[in-house]
């Protein structure tokens, strides 16, 4: 006995609209993924602004960082979502004489820093320029960090730091920028967007 089946021959060409539909499909894909990395990039990029009218600062920092204040210093944020050391960007601001020098206030700094940090070691101290063009000097150093905590058990930590100074109005301002040795590279670019949105 013999089966003979019968089968309607299909048309393998595509149609116009089917044309359509796949370029319709590439399209939307294209521009959803554009519109995926811009909301990630404006997400990171984030920021919240600080105003201190009394000490003439107004200041954009990222907005998922934590901001104290102290008397140590007019304006500090720290990135707690961070492991280990948390990058800290910091403002203080110290009437000076007239007669003052850069040089003065950044020796000042070394040698309390000496007493209080484990291994504090200044590597470079030199002219900067921030995006403003205003002219400041930088003093880049390192120093150990271990949990003050004396329960806790932690392996310490290098931390690169900056100091950039301006004297300005009989006063110092000094932007401080600090950060885990191993990151160092990395968050500098925070700084760099710090400085950029910074007015004193």
């Amino acid at each position: 006995m013999t089966v003979v089946e019968v089968t309607r021959s299909v048309d393998a060409r595509i149609s116009p609209r089917q044309r359509w539909s796949h370029y319709f499909v590439l399209i939307f894909g294209i521009i959803g993924v554009f519109m995926g990395m811009n909301l990630r990039d404006s997400t990171l990029n984030a920021v919240s602004i600080y105003v201190n009218t009394e000490a003439g600062i107004r200041a954009a920092y990222p907005r998922d960082w934590l901001r104290d204040s102290s008397e140590n210093y007019v304006f500090r944020v720290r990135n707690t979502a961070e492991i280990g050391f948390k990058t800290t960007i910091q403002i203080a601001i110290n009437p000076v004489g007239s007669d003052t020098t850069a040089w003065n206030v950044l020796t000042a700094q070394t040698l309390n820093r000496a007493q209080t940090l484990a291994a504090y070691n200044v590597t470079t101290i030199e002219p900067y320029t921030l995006p403003d063009e205003t002219q400041a000097t930088i003093m880049n150093y390192s120093y150990v960090a271990a949990d003050p905590n004396p329960f806790l058990e932690s392996v310490p930590t290098a931390v690169r730091g900056s100091d950039i100074l301006v004297i300005k109005r009989g006063q110092a301002i000094i932007i401080t920028f600090l950060s885990d040795a191993q990151s160092y590279e990395q968050n500098v670019a925070i700084l760099n967007q710090f400085l950029r949105n910074l007015e004193f």
